[in-house]
Protein backbone atom coordinates (compact mmCIF):
# COMPACT_ATOMS: atom_id res chain seq x y z
CA UNK A 1 0.00 0.00 0.00
CA UNK A 2 1.22 3.67 -0.73
CA UNK A 3 2.35 5.77 2.03
CA UNK A 4 0.22 7.08 4.32
CA UNK A 5 0.34 10.83 5.67
CA UNK A 6 -0.09 12.18 7.99
CA UNK A 7 -0.84 8.94 10.01
CA UNK A 8 0.72 5.40 8.71
CA UNK A 9 -0.75 1.87 8.87
CA UNK A 10 0.59 -1.37 8.26
CA UNK A 11 -0.81 -2.69 4.85
CA UNK A 12 -3.92 -4.45 4.97
CA UNK A 13 -3.61 -7.91 3.07
CA UNK A 14 -6.42 -7.84 0.11
CA UNK A 15 -8.51 -10.49 -0.43
CA UNK A 16 -7.17 -13.35 -1.90
CA UNK A 17 -8.08 -15.33 -4.58
CA UNK A 18 -9.63 -18.69 -3.28
CA UNK A 19 -11.45 -21.75 -4.25
CA UNK A 20 -14.09 -21.48 -7.01
CA UNK A 21 -17.22 -23.71 -5.44
CA UNK A 22 -21.10 -23.95 -6.89
CA UNK A 23 -23.33 -23.40 -3.58
CA UNK A 24 -26.63 -24.08 -2.14
CA UNK A 25 -28.78 -21.12 -0.67
CA UNK A 26 -28.57 -23.50 2.42
CA UNK A 27 -25.01 -23.18 2.75
CA UNK A 28 -24.49 -19.40 2.61
CA UNK A 29 -25.81 -16.55 4.63
CA UNK A 30 -25.78 -13.07 4.47
CA UNK A 31 -23.14 -10.88 6.35
CA UNK A 32 -23.62 -9.43 9.61
CA UNK A 33 -20.87 -6.88 8.62
CA UNK A 34 -22.27 -5.77 5.27
CA UNK A 35 -22.09 -1.92 5.28
CA UNK A 36 -24.85 -1.58 2.17
CA UNK A 37 -27.88 -2.16 4.33
CA UNK A 38 -30.24 -1.03 1.87
CA UNK A 39 -31.66 -3.38 -1.09
CA UNK A 40 -33.60 -1.24 -3.45
CA UNK A 41 -36.99 -3.55 -4.85
CA UNK A 42 -36.41 -2.04 -8.44
CA UNK A 43 -32.76 -2.91 -9.47
CA UNK A 44 -33.01 -5.98 -7.59
CA UNK A 45 -36.17 -6.99 -10.00
CA UNK A 46 -34.04 -5.89 -12.64
CA UNK A 47 -31.14 -8.42 -11.23
CA UNK A 48 -33.17 -11.38 -11.07
CA UNK A 49 -34.94 -11.16 -14.45
CA UNK A 50 -31.04 -11.46 -15.41
CA UNK A 51 -30.26 -14.32 -13.53
CA UNK A 52 -33.67 -16.17 -13.96
CA UNK A 53 -32.64 -15.83 -18.26
CA UNK A 54 -28.83 -16.15 -17.78
CA UNK A 55 -28.04 -17.56 -14.12
CA UNK A 56 -25.22 -16.31 -11.73
CA UNK A 57 -22.67 -14.66 -14.07
CA UNK A 58 -20.54 -13.42 -11.69
CA UNK A 59 -19.16 -15.65 -8.58
CA UNK A 60 -20.18 -14.38 -4.92
CA UNK A 61 -17.29 -14.03 -3.13
CA UNK A 62 -17.63 -16.06 0.76
CA UNK A 63 -15.73 -16.68 3.52
CA UNK A 64 -16.71 -19.22 6.36
CA UNK A 65 -15.54 -17.83 9.70
CA UNK A 66 -14.17 -20.52 12.74
CA UNK A 67 -16.61 -22.49 14.12
CA UNK A 68 -19.61 -21.66 11.62
CA UNK A 69 -20.86 -24.45 9.21
CA UNK A 70 -22.26 -21.66 6.95
CA UNK A 71 -20.37 -19.28 4.08
CA UNK A 72 -20.83 -15.59 4.71
CA UNK A 73 -21.16 -13.53 1.90
CA UNK A 74 -17.86 -10.80 1.61
CA UNK A 75 -19.72 -9.92 -1.97
CA UNK A 76 -22.89 -10.70 -3.89
CA UNK A 77 -25.73 -9.69 -1.29
CA UNK A 78 -27.83 -9.11 -4.13
CA UNK A 79 -27.31 -12.19 -6.20
CA UNK A 80 -27.44 -14.28 -3.58
CA UNK A 81 -31.45 -12.32 -2.61
CA UNK A 82 -32.62 -12.61 -6.21
CA UNK A 83 -31.67 -16.45 -6.34
CA UNK A 84 -33.38 -16.81 -3.10
CA UNK A 85 -36.47 -15.10 -4.50
CA UNK A 86 -36.14 -17.22 -7.72
CA UNK A 87 -36.29 -20.44 -5.73
CA UNK A 88 -39.39 -19.18 -3.62
CA UNK A 89 -41.23 -19.10 -6.76
CA UNK A 90 -40.37 -22.13 -7.91
CA UNK A 91 -37.75 -21.52 -10.27
CA UNK A 92 -34.95 -24.34 -10.74
CA UNK A 93 -31.31 -24.23 -12.90
CA UNK A 94 -31.10 -25.71 -16.60
CA UNK A 95 -31.08 -29.45 -15.19
CA UNK A 96 -34.19 -29.02 -13.28
CA UNK A 97 -32.21 -28.92 -9.62
CA UNK A 98 -31.93 -26.18 -7.02
CA UNK A 99 -30.08 -23.07 -8.25
CA UNK A 100 -26.56 -23.20 -7.42
CA UNK A 101 -24.40 -19.96 -6.65
CA UNK A 102 -21.16 -20.06 -7.82
CA UNK A 103 -18.86 -18.56 -5.01
CA UNK A 104 -15.44 -17.94 -4.83
CA UNK A 105 -14.60 -19.59 -1.07
CA UNK A 106 -11.39 -17.14 0.52
CA UNK A 107 -10.04 -17.12 3.57
CA UNK A 108 -12.07 -14.94 6.76
CA UNK A 109 -10.60 -11.70 6.63
CA UNK A 110 -10.39 -9.40 9.45
CA UNK A 111 -13.72 -7.09 9.98
CA UNK A 112 -11.14 -4.01 8.64
CA UNK A 113 -10.14 -5.97 5.82
CA UNK A 114 -13.39 -6.88 5.00
CA UNK A 115 -14.59 -3.19 5.07
CA UNK A 116 -11.98 -2.14 2.72
CA UNK A 117 -12.48 -4.83 0.31
CA UNK A 118 -16.07 -4.03 0.04
CA UNK A 119 -14.87 -0.18 -0.02
CA UNK A 120 -13.18 -1.18 -3.20
CA UNK A 121 -16.24 -3.11 -4.74
CA UNK A 122 -18.11 0.10 -4.19
CA UNK A 123 -15.60 2.16 -5.96
CA UNK A 124 -15.71 -0.05 -9.49
CA UNK A 125 -19.38 -1.56 -9.52
CA UNK A 126 -22.97 0.27 -8.52
CA UNK A 127 -22.25 2.38 -5.55
CA UNK A 128 -24.02 2.12 -1.74
CA UNK A 129 -26.33 5.09 -0.57
CA UNK A 130 -24.14 7.95 0.96
CA UNK A 131 -25.58 6.85 4.35
CA UNK A 132 -24.78 3.71 4.87
CA UNK A 133 -20.81 4.52 3.38
CA UNK A 134 -20.75 6.82 5.62
CA UNK A 135 -21.32 4.44 9.01
CA UNK A 136 -18.77 2.06 7.48
CA UNK A 137 -16.18 4.58 7.18
CA UNK A 138 -17.31 5.37 11.16
CA UNK A 139 -16.09 2.11 11.72
CA UNK A 140 -12.56 2.48 9.75
CA UNK A 141 -11.85 5.31 11.62
CA UNK A 142 -12.63 4.50 14.96
CA UNK A 143 -10.87 0.94 14.45
CA UNK A 144 -7.84 2.70 12.99
CA UNK A 145 -7.83 6.02 14.80
CA UNK A 146 -8.02 7.79 11.52
CA UNK A 147 -9.69 10.93 10.38
CA UNK A 148 -7.32 12.56 8.07
CA UNK A 149 -9.32 12.45 4.54
CA UNK A 150 -6.11 11.44 2.35
CA UNK A 151 -5.49 9.07 4.16
CA UNK A 152 -8.94 7.81 4.43
CA UNK A 153 -8.89 8.64 0.55
CA UNK A 154 -6.02 6.20 0.37
CA UNK A 155 -7.43 3.13 2.38
CA UNK A 156 -10.86 3.23 1.49
CA UNK A 157 -11.04 4.62 -2.37
CA UNK A 158 -13.38 6.90 -1.57
CA UNK A 159 -12.77 10.52 -2.96
CA UNK A 160 -11.62 13.08 -0.70
CA UNK A 161 -15.31 14.85 -1.39
CA UNK A 162 -17.36 11.81 -0.50
CA UNK A 163 -15.22 11.43 2.72
CA UNK A 164 -15.88 15.64 3.89
CA UNK A 165 -19.80 14.40 3.09
CA UNK A 166 -19.45 10.99 5.33
CA UNK A 167 -18.40 12.98 8.42
CA UNK A 168 -21.07 15.63 7.91
CA UNK A 169 -23.20 12.60 8.23
CA UNK A 170 -21.51 11.22 11.22
CA UNK A 171 -22.13 13.67 13.04
CA UNK A 172 -25.86 13.74 12.66
CA UNK A 173 -28.28 12.75 15.90
CA UNK A 174 -28.71 8.52 15.06
CA UNK A 175 -32.37 9.46 14.79
CA UNK A 176 -32.07 11.41 11.37
CA UNK A 177 -29.49 8.54 10.60
CA UNK A 178 -32.69 6.20 10.80
CA UNK A 179 -34.98 8.11 8.48
CA UNK A 180 -31.88 7.59 5.98
CA UNK A 181 -31.71 3.35 6.27
CA UNK A 182 -35.48 3.35 5.77
CA UNK A 183 -35.56 -0.13 3.63
CA UNK A 184 -38.37 1.66 1.60
CA UNK A 185 -36.80 4.41 -0.37
CA UNK A 186 -40.46 5.82 -0.78
CA UNK A 187 -40.26 7.17 2.37
CA UNK A 188 -36.45 7.18 3.07
CA UNK A 189 -35.47 10.72 3.54
CA UNK A 190 -31.93 10.78 1.25
CA UNK A 191 -28.82 11.56 2.72
CA UNK A 192 -28.30 14.40 0.56
CA UNK A 193 -31.13 15.94 2.16
CA UNK A 194 -28.71 16.57 5.16
CA UNK A 195 -26.16 17.57 3.47
CA UNK A 196 -27.43 20.24 1.29
CA UNK A 197 -29.93 21.54 4.23
CA UNK A 198 -27.06 22.34 6.49
CA UNK A 199 -25.90 25.59 4.72
CA UNK A 200 -29.08 26.80 5.08
CA UNK A 201 -29.68 25.92 8.93
CA UNK A 202 -26.53 27.53 9.69
CA UNK A 203 -27.67 30.70 8.48
CA UNK A 204 -31.46 30.22 9.09
CA UNK A 205 -30.75 29.68 13.09
CA UNK A 206 -27.97 32.44 13.52
CA UNK A 207 -30.17 35.28 11.75
CA UNK A 208 -34.01 34.55 12.35
CA UNK A 209 -34.84 34.70 15.72
CA UNK A 210 -37.71 32.88 15.83
CA UNK A 211 -35.55 30.03 14.27
CA UNK A 212 -32.93 30.36 16.91
CA UNK A 213 -35.28 30.21 19.36
CA UNK A 214 -36.40 26.78 18.09
CA UNK A 215 -32.86 25.62 17.49
CA UNK A 216 -31.15 23.81 15.05
CA UNK A 217 -33.34 20.52 15.12
CA UNK A 218 -36.42 21.45 15.76
CA UNK A 219 -35.79 23.78 12.89
CA UNK A 220 -34.51 20.69 10.79
CA UNK A 221 -37.85 19.27 11.73
CA UNK A 222 -39.66 21.45 9.61
CA UNK A 223 -37.77 21.02 6.79
CA UNK A 224 -38.51 17.37 6.69
CA UNK A 225 -41.98 17.80 7.11
CA UNK A 226 -41.93 19.61 4.51
CA UNK A 227 -39.85 17.27 2.04
CA UNK A 228 -42.65 14.74 3.09
CA UNK A 229 -45.37 16.53 1.94
CA UNK A 230 -43.60 17.40 -1.30
CA UNK A 231 -42.78 21.12 -0.49
CA UNK A 232 -39.16 20.51 -1.56
CA UNK A 233 -39.51 18.38 -4.61
CA UNK A 234 -35.66 17.67 -4.26
CA UNK A 235 -32.97 17.83 -2.12
CA UNK A 236 -30.90 20.26 -4.83
CA UNK A 237 -33.51 23.02 -4.39
CA UNK A 238 -32.11 24.02 -1.00
CA UNK A 239 -29.25 25.53 -2.98
CA UNK A 240 -31.90 28.00 -4.41
CA UNK A 241 -32.05 29.21 -1.02
CA UNK A 242 -28.32 29.47 -0.43
CA UNK A 243 -28.48 30.95 -3.36
CA UNK A 244 -30.63 33.63 -2.84
CA UNK A 245 -28.88 34.28 0.55
CA UNK A 246 -25.39 34.93 -1.16
CA UNK A 247 -26.48 36.96 -4.06
CA UNK A 248 -27.88 39.54 -1.69
CA UNK A 249 -25.04 39.93 0.92
CA UNK A 250 -24.32 43.56 -0.97
CA UNK A 251 -27.83 45.25 -0.41
CA UNK A 252 -29.45 44.84 3.06
CA UNK A 253 -32.70 45.32 1.91
CA UNK A 254 -32.81 42.40 -0.29
CA UNK A 255 -31.33 40.48 2.33
CA UNK A 256 -33.49 41.19 4.81
CA UNK A 257 -36.42 39.95 2.42
CA UNK A 258 -35.07 36.85 1.77
CA UNK A 259 -34.46 36.50 5.92
CA UNK A 260 -38.27 37.29 6.08
CA UNK A 261 -39.04 34.36 3.28
CA UNK A 262 -37.09 31.91 4.64
CA UNK A 263 -38.88 32.52 7.73
CA UNK A 264 -41.92 31.67 5.74
CA UNK A 265 -40.68 28.94 3.92
CA UNK A 266 -39.74 27.04 7.28
CA UNK A 267 -43.13 28.24 9.25
CA UNK A 268 -45.37 27.18 6.49
CA UNK A 269 -45.42 23.85 5.75
CA UNK A 270 -47.09 24.41 2.21
CA UNK A 271 -45.22 26.66 1.01
CA UNK A 272 -42.66 25.31 -1.84
CA UNK A 273 -39.21 25.82 -2.16
CA UNK A 274 -39.21 27.11 -6.14
CA UNK A 275 -42.13 29.53 -5.70
CA UNK A 276 -40.88 30.78 -2.33
CA UNK A 277 -37.27 32.00 -4.02
CA UNK A 278 -37.07 31.97 -7.52
CA UNK A 279 -37.85 35.46 -7.65
CA UNK A 280 -34.37 36.34 -6.14
CA UNK A 281 -32.12 33.62 -8.45
CA UNK A 282 -30.02 34.37 -11.32
CA UNK A 283 -29.13 30.83 -11.85
CA UNK A 284 -29.61 31.22 -15.59
CA UNK A 285 -27.70 34.00 -16.57
CA UNK A 286 -24.70 32.82 -13.77
CA UNK A 287 -24.68 29.25 -15.69
CA UNK A 288 -24.51 30.75 -19.29
CA UNK A 289 -21.58 32.85 -18.48
CA UNK A 290 -19.85 29.59 -16.45
CA UNK A 291 -20.31 27.84 -19.59
CA UNK A 292 -19.28 30.54 -22.08
CA UNK A 293 -15.88 30.61 -19.67
CA UNK A 294 -15.04 27.52 -19.46
CA UNK A 295 -14.94 26.92 -23.45
CA UNK A 296 -13.01 30.41 -23.27
CA UNK A 297 -10.40 28.79 -20.45
CA UNK A 298 -10.14 25.90 -22.67
CA UNK A 299 -9.84 27.23 -26.54
CA UNK A 300 -6.70 30.05 -24.81
CA UNK A 301 -5.05 26.65 -23.39
CA UNK A 302 -5.17 24.52 -26.61
CA UNK A 303 -3.76 27.90 -28.75
CA UNK A 304 -0.90 28.61 -26.02
CA UNK A 305 0.22 24.85 -27.28
CA UNK A 306 2.05 23.48 -23.94
CA UNK A 307 2.46 20.43 -24.12
CA UNK A 308 6.36 21.09 -24.99
CA UNK A 309 7.21 23.45 -22.47
CA UNK A 310 10.84 22.79 -21.52
CA UNK A 311 12.08 25.10 -18.82
CA UNK A 312 11.78 23.08 -15.84
CA UNK A 313 11.08 26.10 -13.29
CA UNK A 314 7.83 26.82 -15.89
CA UNK A 315 7.18 23.52 -16.18
CA UNK A 316 6.74 23.08 -12.04
CA UNK A 317 4.97 26.38 -12.37
CA UNK A 318 2.53 25.46 -14.94
CA UNK A 319 1.50 21.87 -13.50
CA UNK A 320 0.85 23.66 -10.01
CA UNK A 321 -1.40 26.07 -11.43
CA UNK A 322 -3.27 23.16 -13.42
CA UNK A 323 -3.32 21.00 -10.11
CA UNK A 324 -5.14 23.90 -8.59
CA UNK A 325 -7.70 24.04 -11.23
CA UNK A 326 -8.02 20.26 -11.52
CA UNK A 327 -8.82 20.81 -7.50
CA UNK A 328 -11.56 23.56 -7.85
CA UNK A 329 -13.30 22.10 -10.70
CA UNK A 330 -13.35 18.55 -8.82
CA UNK A 331 -14.57 20.26 -6.13
CA UNK A 332 -17.30 21.83 -8.05
CA UNK A 333 -18.26 18.95 -9.92
CA UNK A 334 -18.81 16.68 -6.88
CA UNK A 335 -20.95 20.09 -5.07
CA UNK A 336 -22.87 20.26 -8.71
CA UNK A 337 -23.42 16.09 -8.81
CA UNK A 338 -27.19 14.92 -8.50
CA UNK A 339 -28.42 13.94 -5.55
CA UNK A 340 -29.74 10.66 -4.44
CA UNK A 341 -33.19 11.61 -4.15
CA UNK A 342 -36.46 9.25 -4.88
CA UNK A 343 -37.46 10.05 -8.43
CA UNK A 344 -40.44 11.96 -7.17
CA UNK A 345 -39.66 15.11 -8.72
CA UNK A 346 -42.21 16.39 -10.91
CA UNK A 347 -40.43 19.95 -12.53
Amino acid sequence: MPDLKPTQHPPFTVVPAGTLRKLTLDEIKPSSNNPRHLFDPEPLEQLKKNIAQHGVLVPLTVYQAKGQTKFSILDGERRYRCVKDLTKDGQKGADGKPLLLPANVVEPPTKIAGLLYMFSIHNFREGWELMPTALSLKIVMEDLGETDSRALNKLTGLSEPQIERCKKLIDLPERYQEMSLDPDPKTRIPSNFWIESAPVLDFAVLDIPILKQLGRYRSLDKLVEKYRKRKIKSVIHFRRIMDAYDLTEEDRAKRQKVLRRTEEFFVNRDLETRAAFDEFVIEAKRTQSALEECEVFISTLKKLKLTYVADDGDRKKLIDAIKSVEKYCTMLHQQLKGSDDPDISQD
